[in-house]
């Protein structure tokens, strides 16, 4: 390149300054054979750069695809003054570390919704696990204590509607809930940090 000295000036569309050679800007504001000589001179040193910041060819030239791309969208309202190997690497630099925040955001996002799944699935095997021991500590209270338990806890009715229904005095009722808990916490005591 010749050692011919440019001023500040307007041309064709671009600003070209006094440096000895076209800003970077100025080049690619060009034209298309501008970006694509652009493209083919500083393609390898940037994607070498890439690989530095992601330590993975195929992510460094993602990286640096994104960077080439940004700059073809955003031509027209480039303008700086410098080197282009600088501003590519700036950007790559940039663009790498864009990228590596946006992957973290994602895995733990996805760790964070596979916790969750993990933690559902455990949560619904001890569920069914303490039913069928429900059911089988229900089966071993006496007949009158089981009929009192299933109709407090699950028909949900009190204690006066239990004793209409059953024929019997609220205070029996009472005393049959009483021992229908005690056999109950005795029969599912291992489950019961998960009752509580």
């Amino acid at each position: 390149m010749s050692a011919q000295r440019y001023k500040i000036a307007q041309t064709n569309g671009y600003l070209v300054y006094e440096s000895g050679a076209p800003n970077f800007a100025a080049t690619i504001m060009l034209d298309l054979p501008a970006f694509e000589r652009l493209f083919r001179e500083h393609h390898p040193h940037c994607l070498a750069f890439a690989v530095h910041y992601t330590g993975d060819p195929w992510q460094a030239e993602e990286v640096v695809q994104l960077v080439f791309s940004q700059i073809w969208e955003k031509r027209e309202h480039i303008h700086i003054s410098g080197s282009e190997r600088s501003y590519l690497f700036t950007s790559i630099r940039n663009m790498a570390i864009s990228q590596w925040r946006k992957q973290q955001v994602r895995t733990e996002k996805e760790l964070s919704f596979g916790r969750l799944q993990d933690d559902s699935v455990q949560m619904s095997l001890q569920a069914r696990e303490l039913e069928g021991r429900l059911e089988l500590a229900l089966d071993k209270l006496p007949e009158r204590c089981r009929e009192v338990f299933v109709l407090s806890r699950k028909e949900q009715l009190k204690y006066a509607e239990i004793a209409t229904v059953m024929n019997i005095s609220v205070k029996t009722v009472e005393n049959q809930m009483g021992k229908a808990l005690r056999i109950l916490h005795e029969e599912l005591r291992e489950y019961l940090p998960l009752i509580f």
